[in-house]
């Protein structure tokens, strides 16, 4: 402490922006921009930081507005992560709240992962930002996460390194887990139609044919084009069922089931985790769902 209390003192005189983790009394403050990420970044922080996320369970995080809880968070960030990738198209909001020198990471396209094209609608090509729906991308995030921990708080590092490895070793275990599940679905009925072609990575990674009414929850929804062609797609496929996602209204998937005879089953979580009391409170939980439902409506033809 006699090191760091002059240290502090001379950086306030000098002008020059302190790290709210250099004060020993005050936690590391961390927003997140949705669920997903705010338990990402829990399991590596752990006590060391105070992680919050602006959008709650359940709500939609393409076209989220900012609250005012959101702008005070935001006011007393000491670093900020985000997804990229167009996924939250209200970062300029947040950009003009938080202070000058604090940190804004889109931890998608830092993790440097591969990214996947989105199938279909408004913004077909562009990089699809759902990546944590593949386990070992969301490992991928993890790594950043940790990386960025240490930037604003070093002297978190070694907690920070050692909550990660454990994180890391249960993610593994969790792809090998998610990949055994889905093996339970026949090559034949292999077609995940969804209301948001989110699963753009998760088909990639467990050997799905994926597609959506549309491509991005940023576009119009529920268009008679939209609806038409995947009318057209279960007609020729004929999977066992349909599903909606938790953010989403399911009214748009059912108008599919009605016109085709298909099974609607969900939700599927995606852009949110459940409440705490829910089926999927945490990414790990989250995932476990999603495979066991869709292997369970997907794995036989009738339930």
């Amino acid at each position: 402490m006699q090191v760091l209390v002059p240290a502090l003192v001379l950086a306030m005189v000098l002008g020059v922006a302190v790290p709210r983790a250099a004060l020993a009394s005050e936690a590391l403050r961390v927003v997140t921009t949705f669920t997903v990420l705010e338990d990402l970044t829990r399991q590596v922080a752990g006590e060391r930081a105070e992680v919050v996320t602006l959008t709650p369970a359940g709500a939609e995080v393409h076209e989220w507005e900012l609250k005012p809880r959101n702008f005070m968070a935001l006011e007393h960030a000491d670093l900020v992560f985000y997804n990229g990738f167009n996924l939250e198209q209200w970062m300029h909001q947040v950009r003009a709240v938080v202070a000058d020198g604090v940190p804004v990471v889109a931890l998608a396209e830092r993790s440097g992962y591969p990214t996947r094209p989105i199938v279909a609608g408004d913004f077909e090509g562009a990089p699809d930002p759902h990546l944590w729906m593949d386990v070992r991308a969301a490992r991928e995030y993890v790594r950043t996460i940790r990386e960025a921990l240490e930037e604003a708080d070093p002297g978190g590092a070694a907690g920070y390194r050692r909550r990660a490895a454990d994180f890391k070793e249960r993610l593994d275990a969790l792809h090998d887990e998610v990949v055994r599940e889905l093996e339970r679905v026949p090559a034949q009925r292999r077609l995940l139609v969804t209301s948001e072609a989110a699963f753009v990575y998760f088909a990639a990674a467990y050997d799905f044919r994926h597609d959506g009414i549309w491509g991005s929850n940023a576009e119009q929804e529920g268009t008679p084009r939209q609806l038409m062609r995947v009318i057209d797609l279960v007609n020729e496929w004929e999977p066992p069922a349909l599903f909606w996602e938790s953010t989403i209204s399911d009214r748009y998937v059912r108008s599919v089931a009605s016109e085709t005879g298909t099974r609607v089953a969900g939700p599927l979580y995606v852009d949110s985790v459940s409440a705490s009391s829910g089926e999927a409170p945490d990414y790990i939980s989250m995932m476990r769902f999603n495979a066991r439902l869709v292997a369970n409506e997907l794995g036989v033809d009738e339930r």
